[in-house]
């Protein structure tokens, strides 16, 4: 069964989280893509993410469990949730895309989980890839594992749009920047890569906790 957690997100965290990200930089390239391109890896950015904490004093921290379900067709699907907590006691959950879990091959797998984990984390931060480089490494790890499946991309698309147009106005330049894009239409959704629509589909997720509860069953 799937798992439930409660969101109540405040100003104490709120405002924490707007300190903490104005001392958020670029997390260092310390690994080598299979096509030679240098990109930050889960525990760069994670270490990026804890630095900036630091320098800022926001006291937020962060964990990322995996929980299972069965899909319609009994397979077991893995999902990412980035919980992004505050000393206070509050806290927000980000939800991220499901996997499907049925390969044989565990180190694929555990690959695909680390880069779902590397996604997810950095749309809840805000953190945009410098270069399409970076941004072609996860693509590459999550469609291998996925087998590009194309249905699965259209179904992520869809869900944004949906969300897209429950945005409130106000909070729609800083989803599309989540991306590094300007303010599109409901339909340049369409035009997203697997790994940009991901990224956005996270920050629609922060931008508006309330309607997780709304939307999360449909």
């Amino acid at each position: 069964m799937r798992q439930v957690y409660e969101v109540q997100p405040t100003a104490e965290l709120n405002a924490a989280f707007g300190k903490l990200q104005q001392h958020l930089k670029q997390p260092d390239k310390t690994k080598t893509g299979v096509h030679g391109a240098k990109y930050a890896d889960l525990y760069d950015v994670g270490n990026a993410i804890r630095k900036a904490n630091t320098e800022s004093n926001a006291g937020i921290s962060f964990t990322q469990p995996i929980i299972s379900e069965l899909d319609a067709n009994g397979r077991e699907r893995l999902q990412v949730l980035t919980i992004i907590m505050h000393e206070s006691g509050e806290k927000m959950v980000v939800e991220g895309l499901p996997l499907t879990a049925g390969s044989n091959n565990s180190q694929e797998a555990m690959k695909a989980a680390t880069y779902a984990k590397r996604g997810s984390l950095m749309a809840a931060f805000g953190i945009t890839p410098k270069d399409e480089d970076d941004d072609g490494e996860e693509i590459t790890a999550l469609q291998q594992y996925q087998n590009r499946e194309l249905e699965q991309k259209r179904m992520v698309q869809a869900k944004v749009k949906q969300m897209l147009a429950l945005v409130d106005k106000t909070k729609l330049d800083l989803v599309w920047a989540s991306i590094g894009a300007e303010r599109g239409s409901i339909n340049d959704v369409d035009k997203l890569s697997m790994a940009k629509a991901s990224m956005m589909y996270g920050a629609i997720k922060f931008a508006n906790a309330d309607l997780m509860s709304e939307l999360g069953d449909k």
